[in-house]
């Protein structure tokens, strides 16, 4: 997979219009599993939106041309939403051994694989479905973080923390680029 700087993901896209989508997935009762859900609620505290938006299943655009939602884990219905956004970044947690970076940016391509249905759905699928059901095909990325710890438990290790605003960092960098760090 493709590795490419988070501030450069709207340079093809006409910044004034460019609509960014980020889904964070992963069980929040896991520990490090749940760090998508810690990233978007510091991005929105940064960004100066309410944090509490994110629980909100019926608007997932807190402002113009920026969405996010959180989801226990990837399913078929997020194609069509995925359809409406011209980049789109799924967020999640990954275990070492995977020879990723702490804070692994990739560029992800649709997939088809056998299965698409089932527990373990991958972002590539969502924009296959995209595509195919709704003839569109946002850019999209992966921003995972290396977790430490997938016990029960609702706060994150130390160490995945800090990756956590690393990841924050990378994301602001993106929504500036694409024109959404401000509400005008």
């Amino acid at each position: 997979m493709d590795r490419v700087p988070s501030d450069q993901a709207c340079a093809p896209l006409d910044r004034q219009s460019a609509r960014v989508l980020l889904v964070g997935y992963g069980n929040s009762s896991r520990r490090d599993d749940g760090v998508a859900e810690h990233i978007l609620r510091r991005l929105f505290e940064r960004l100066g939106l309410d944090p509490e938006g994110l629980m909100m299943d019926d608007d997932v655009e807190q402002r113009p041309g920026l969405g996010a939602k959180l989801v226990h884990q990837l399913a078929p219905e997020l194609a069509e939403l995925a359809a409406q956004y011209d980049i789109v970044v799924f967020i999640d947690a990954h275990v070492p051994g995977m020879d990723w970076e702490p804070v692994e940016w990739q560029v992800i391509e649709p997939t088809v694989e056998g299965g698409m249905s089932g527990h373990h759905l991958k972002p590539g699928v969502i924009l296959s479905l995209s595509d195919t059901l709704y003839g569109q095909r946002p850019e999209a990325y992966m921003l995972s973080v290396l977790g430490h710890n997938f016990d029960f438990g609702e706060t994150l290790t130390a160490e995945t923390s800090e990756l956590a605003d690393q990841a924050v960092e990378r994301l602001l960098r993106l929504v500036g680029a694409c024109g959404l760090a401000s509400g005008e």
